[in-house]
């Protein structure tokens, strides 16, 4: 089976270098779209160049002076306007004697806004380093619990973001602007997870499902049994699938036969008894589904059959992330190792290599990058994001945040959005990168 590459992103509106597109059918929409890097036995991926029809959109990475280095001030730097962009790179004038270890430490004085050493000081006074190219060139505030979601649907200009502060915001891409603000309280609703597929924006809250279209502005609250709160997302083979706190996956199939299209999505089945404990995350490869769980392990699910054809079990703790690579599934978890899968002769999927951290890692994320090299996010529980190379695992960089990033989404163009357990949401440029 052919497997196409990482989709080009479109928009519907008048933007400058966009592509001008007509609003569409949910069943033309959502269908099978599982790119090579999403395939662990397949041998067809070819590495992706700089995405040349990526939105036109405000942010950008010019660079940008921090105020301790324009004028040796100490103050805290604040985040940059929308247009602008804020230097990454460590400077060079850095004393030679300073060791690894301390240049590759944010300086929670200057975190702070309160550092006095300037230039002077031992510790980084910048939000990443290393790694030629990266820029945080938004903060986004508002919400005030941790990012549960963030999603840039296709065919719009808007950003959402959902918390467990019980708020989905969407934001102006062009301002930075939050422009309207729900509050899911209200509907006894906790949210727990958010994604988009093509134009289509996906809510898990408790024991529901909502769907909203941005191009023809249908909302809709999906029919069918979910069983408790959904905690993770995903869209493969024109199914979505909806991980819940029971353990239990509830799966949708897009409406391809109705000409009326007024229900696009029909209640398949919930896929029962085979995860003992909340589902936290999913990844397609293939025609495979993995899911991963708090009770420690990733099943894995035949998406012709909806069967679960295997179940691994080498985690110690609760699996958080999980990214196909080539002919790899990658896992996280909270028992600080970030573990590598591979297929043996027999079929079976096995352990080849794990990197083991001194703390537990909350979130995994692939790109290429400028050179279409792939390189992996890994975030770590003291806010620090590391960077490495696949498959050397070689660090190639950090990003820093002043807690947790418990969620990292890459969008076109470049970008990517971090949200942490505080509600800092920060849109990042990776220069010409394109997601793995």
């Amino acid at each position: 089976m052919d497997f196409e590459g990482p989709r080009r992103y479109s928009q519907s509106r008048n933007f400058v270098g966009g592509v001008k597109r007509q609003p569409q059918a949910f069943a033309a929409d959502v269908v099978s779209r599982r790119p090579s890097y999403y395939a662990p036995y397949d041998n067809t991926m070819k590495k992706q160049g700089p995405n040349k029809f990526s939105r036109n959109l405000v942010w950008t990475s010019k660079q940008y002076k921090s105020p301790d280095q324009a004028n040796g001030s100490s103050t805290k730097p604040k985040p940059p306007v929308l247009g602008r962009g804020c230097s990454v790179s460590v400077s060079s004038s850095r004393k030679t004697a300073i060791s690894d270890t301390k240049k590759s430490v944010c300086c929670k004085f200057w975190i702070a806004g309160n550092c006095k050493k300037g230039e002077q000081c031992q510790f980084l006074h910048s939000w990443s380093s290393r790694f030629p190219g990266l820029a945080m060139v938004a903060s986004l505030e508002g919400h005030k619990n941790d990012i549960k979601g963030i999603a840039l649907p296709q065919g719009s200009d808007k950003l959402f973001s959902v918390s467990s502060d019980d708020t989905l915001r969407i934001w102006d891409c062009h301002t930075g602007q939050c422009v309207h603000t729900i509050n899911l309280q209200a509907e006894a609703k906790a949210a727990g997870s958010l994604i988009s597929e093509d134009s289509w924006v996906f809510l898990g809250l408790r024991n529901a499902v909502k769907a909203f279209n941005v191009q023809s502005s249908k909302d809709l609250h999906l029919d069918g049994v979910v069983g408790g709160q959904v905690r993770a997302m995903t869209v493969a083979n024109g199914m979505l699938f909806a991980g819940t706190s029971s353990g239990t996956i509830s799966v949708w199939k897009a409406n391809t036969t109705d000409s009326d299209v007024s229900d696009p999505f029909k209640y398949l089945t919930s896929l029962e008894g085979h995860h003992s404990g909340e589902v936290t995350c999913f990844v397609v490869g293939k025609q495979l589904l993995y899911s991963g769980s708090v009770d420690k392990t990733i099943k894995v699910w035949d998406l012709d059959t909806l069967q679960c054809v295997m179940t691994l079990k080498q985690h110690t703790d609760t699996v958080t992330s999980l990214l196909c690579w080539e002919k790899c599934l990658i896992s996280s978890s909270l028992d600080g190792t970030i573990k590598v899968w591979t297929c043996s002769e027999n079929g079976s999927l096995e352990v080849t290599h794990t990197r083991r951290q001194e703390q537990s890692v909350h979130a995994l994320c692939g790109v290429h990058d400028a050179e279409a090299k792939p390189i992996m996010f890994c975030s770590y529980q003291n806010g620090t994001v590391g960077i490495y190379d696949l498959p050397s695992f070689e660090e190639r960089g950090k990003m820093f945040s002043t807690h947790t990033i418990t969620t990292l989404t890459v969008g076109p163009g470049g970008l990517l959005f971090s949200g942490d357990k505080t509600g800092n949401l920060r849109v990042w440029s990776l220069a010409a990168g394109t997601k793995v």
